[in-house]
């Protein structure tokens, strides 16, 4: 499940329409059944053979999964796999791309260890309470 920063970071050819581009990166992550792609024995690529991708590539940076980590910078075209739906993954930011993202995350390392020299960026983001969610009528409605 995505859960999404209260003060989520965004860059700002996304500010605009903010709620939109979360939808559509939520309706992304709700694609289609993740096990009837590869209960069919096939790759998550091939879905998309000989069709135009149906969704515009943004980069989310999320907690990092692995504890060795701090963030990770991933495109949402990779959550259609199913290594991510088993996951609670936590969005702290938002991008149109790859380089955006990357800079911001930087930026706010650099910022945090300037103020601050026993920042630690792990409990900045550890409040659960600053997490929230989006339901799925939320997300599939026009609105």
């Amino acid at each position: 499940m995505l859960y999404w920063y209260r003060d989520l970071m965004i860059s700002k050819k996304l500010k605009k329409k903010k709620t939109h581009h979360i939808k559509r990166v939520e309706r992304y992550y709700r694609a289609m059944p993740k096990s009837r792609i590869f209960g069919k024995k096939k790759r998550a690529y091939e879905h998309f053979v000989g069709k135009k991708i149906p969704w515009k590539e943004y980069f989310v940076v999320i907690k990092a999964t692995n504890p060795d980590n701090l963030f990770e910078v991933i495109s949402t075209r990779q959550l259609i796999l199913r290594h991510y739906e088993r996951m609670d993954l936590y969005v702290i930011g938002l991008y149109a791309s790859n380089d955006e993202a990357l800079s911001a995350v930087q930026e706010m390392l650099l910022n945090g260890y300037s103020e601050d020299a026993s920042y630690e960026p792990r409990d900045v983001f550890s409040d659960m309470d600053d997490f929230e969610t989006y339901t799925k009528e939320e997300v599939l409605s026009k609105k």
